[in-house]
Parts: C-alpha cells; sequence; structure tokens
C-alpha cells in the first residue's frame, strides 16, 4: 500500500509538472523510470500510476475546458460521430489510464527482469 501511494504521487507530481514539456512517450519513460526505482508489483504500478496519470490527464482537461469556454470538445465529438462531447473527456481519461499503467507495468517488469534468481543447486 505505501509503494502503492508513493508511485501515485510521484507520477502525479511528474505528469503535472513535466507535462507541458514533454510529449506523452517522454511521460511514459519518466513514469516507467519512477517505477523502476520504486519496485512495486506489476500490478499495483499499473493501477497505481494509471489512476494517477489518468487524474491528472482528466483535471487538466476540465481546467483548460473551463478557462477557455471552448467549443472544440463538442466540435471533436460532432466529427467522431458521438451524440454526447462527454465522451471524448472520459476517452481522455482513459487513455491517460491506459499510457501511465502500462508505462509503470513496462518499468516495474523491467526490475525484475534483471532481478538475480536462485535457480537451485544442480541448475545453471
Amino acid at each position: 500500500m505505501q509503494k502503492f501511494l508513493i508511485l501515485f504521487l510521484l507520477t502525479a507530481v511528474a505528469v503535472f509538472i513535466l507535462g507541458s514539456y514533454f510529449p506523452f512517450w517522454g511521460l511514459m519513460l519518466v513514469v516507467a523510470v519512477l517505477s523502476y526505482l520504486i519496485g512495486a508489483g506489476a500490478g499495483t504500478s499499473f493501477l497505481s500510476a494509471g489512476l494517477s496519470f489518468a487524474m491528472v490527464w482528466f483535471l487538466l482537461l476540465m481546467q483548460i475546458l473551463m478557462q477557455t469556454n471552448s467549443d472544440l470538445p463538442g466540435q471533436m465529438a460532432t466529427l467522431m460521430g458521438l451524440k454526447n462531447e462527454n465522451l471524448i473527456w472520459f476517452g481522455t481519461a482513459l487513455l491517460g489510464f491506459l499510457i501511465g499503467g502500462f508505462a509503470a507495468m513496462t518499468g516495474s517488469l523491467l526490475k525484475r527482469l534483471f532481478k538475480p534468481r536462485y535457480e537451485g543447486i544442480y541448475r545453471r
């Protein structure tokens, strides 16, 4: 539970601060390195970073929409054939969840890959 919260908070801070300077794949590398350094399990890393990434992207999206009062989400929903523009908001959060989750799981499994294993006395 402690590694979950640490990874959740560090991912949220990193995505919030670095999100305007790096593209999404740069943020994925940062999240993978954070997950590698913290060393949580693959499932814990996936959920923690995924929820954090999705939450930050959703909150930033809401902040931008409230500040600009733009009609762009409604126009994009019309172009995509969606009847409700709220689906774009949740699509953004879902995309953030998947990006952050898989990046963190990659970092966690990379650490597990390089961890020495005891295979018994007679195995080579």
